[in-house]
């Protein structure tokens, strides 16, 4: 009576599911079934990344290749690939030597670089997003092989560079990240980020971010990564001067003492960013000025006929700046004024507490001292 009860087919473990979904990808003649056994893989990235990566770790980097002009498929592969960058932290198969593993995988192949590079070209957000996310992830674990890769690839750097002018915040904010990653200890690199019109970019996303007063840590971020183009690079100092950006300089210098706000009308978080992108502009200031360096006299020049070291006098007796930021402009190396001005600076650094109209004094009677005519 019962002998033809079958019993429940068996379980199926996720190792065999993951193997399954994997020789799925790798045989699939049609888009949907390739996209299908994809979204299976994304299920597992996050518990199971081994698995996942050592069973389709290649066909997930070539669907993107295959598939590279279907953004829903280019989307769900390139989430896949961050998942397993990050798996949760209680996953069995958790561990610090996936992300090398894949970042070796990509880093072994210049095509691998390349092909996430490509993405950048799209307008496709998630496609130019996770492109970059993903580029952080595999430069964070494979730093110097990454940085070949990048640098090597046709027109690497100026692609990434180009995203800095995107109008989404999420997009442009990422390729400022990976600049600013990528920039700290290669000359080569520096150069070439620095030839592909990237001062005048960052600039213009410290105005429309509010300036140092009113912007955020996006604006902290630009400083940063003009501080890794400009240290100790002479070559790009000089084109930062040739260009025609101490001027900026300047600009950013008076906006931190004519802000036109007292620290009433600014919210704590805000004031406190609003100081620590000061003292970023400083530090990118005090770069030019390396003694013994080449091209610190040429520096000091531009500083002082563009009115840097005005404003920096300014802000040094500003009654609004903290103490602390008045000192940081005050050991800024002013060592090559003219020795017919150089007792004015003396005399007005100890001045500095009795009151910020001593410029104002100067300016009187020395109206032909060009360093007090801005």
């Amino acid at each position: 009576m019962f002998s033809n009860i079958t019993s429940a087919p068996a379980k199926q473990s996720v190792s065999e599911t993951i193997t399954i979904l994997s020789g799925r990808l790798s045989s699939a003649t049609l888009l949907e079934d390739r996209r299908a056994a994809i979204l299976g893989l994304r299920s597992f990235a996050k518990e199971y990344p081994a698995s996942v990566a050592s069973g389709a770790l290649r066909s997930l980097i070539g669907s993107l290749s295959k598939d590279g002009e279907d953004v829903d498929t280019v989307k769900v592969v390139l989430e896949t690939l961050l998942m397993l960058f990050s798996p949760n932290q209680d996953s069995p198969e958790a561990s610090e030597e996936i992300a090398l593993w894949l970042a070796d995988e990509f880093t072994q192949r210049q095509e691998n670089i390349t092909l996430l590079l490509d993405f950048l070209e799209t307008a496709d957000f998630y496609s130019r997003l996770y492109s970059l996310q993903l580029l952080l992830a595999i430069l964070s674990a494979r730093t110097e092989r990454t940085e070949i890769c990048v640098f090597t690839a046709p027109l690497g750097i100026s692609r990434l560079v180009a995203v800095l002018d995107d109008r989404r915040d999420a997009v442009r904010n990422e390729a400022l990240t990976l600049l600013t990653y990528l920039t700290p200890s290669s000359p080569d690199i520096q150069k070439l980020v620095a030839f592909s019109e990237v001062f005048g970019r960052v600039f213009a996303i410290i105005a429309a971010e509010g300036g140092l007063t009113e912007g955020d840590r996006v604006v902290e971020d630009c400083l940063i990564l003009l501080a890794n183009l400009l240290r100790l690079n002479p070559s790009n100092q000089s084109l930062f001067r040739e260009e025609g950006y101490i001027p900026q300089l300047a600009k950013l210098l008076k906006s931190t003492y004519h802000s036109g706000k007292g620290e009433d009308e600014i919210a704590h978080w805000a004031q406190e960013q609003g100081n620590r992108n000061i003292y970023a502009l400083i530090a990118v200031i005090r770069l030019f000025l390396v003694s013994g360096a080449v091209g610190t006299s040429q520096n000091q020049a531009a500083f002082w006929q563009h009115g840097v070291l005005y404003h920096a006098l300014q802000l040094a007796f500003s009654h609004d700046a903290e103490i602390s930021i008045r000192a940081e402009v005050r050991a800024l190396p002013l060592f090559s004024i003219p020795k017919t001005y150089l007792h004015i600076q003396r005399r007005l650094w100890r001045l500095a507490r009795t009151s910020s109209r001593v410029i104002q004094s100067y300016k009187r009677h020395l109206p032909n001292c060009k360093f007090l005519r801005y």
